[in-house]
């Protein structure tokens, strides 16, 4: 609840730039590492696709196999 609270537009508004800089290298470093665990994770683009196609064809045959639609 304190979340919807909140008001994300107004602190980015407050915010100076001696405080903005670290914040968005900060989130840049964050979001680098999300990128590296999920490559060592085997989930890149490829990968991905691989992982949904196998899926569905999991899917697709648990419903030939029942005979449900």
């Amino acid at each position: 609840m304190i979340f919807s609270m909140l008001n994300v537009v107004d602190a980015w508004n407050e915010i100076s730039w001696a405080d903005a800089i670290p914040f968005l290298l900060v989130v840049i470093g964050l979001y680098w590492v999300k990128v590296k665990i999920d490559a060592s994770a085997g989930l890149g683009r490829k990968k991905s696709r691989q992982l949904k196609k196998i899926i569905v064809d999991a899917i697709l045959e648990t419903q030939i196999k029942t005979g449900k639609p």
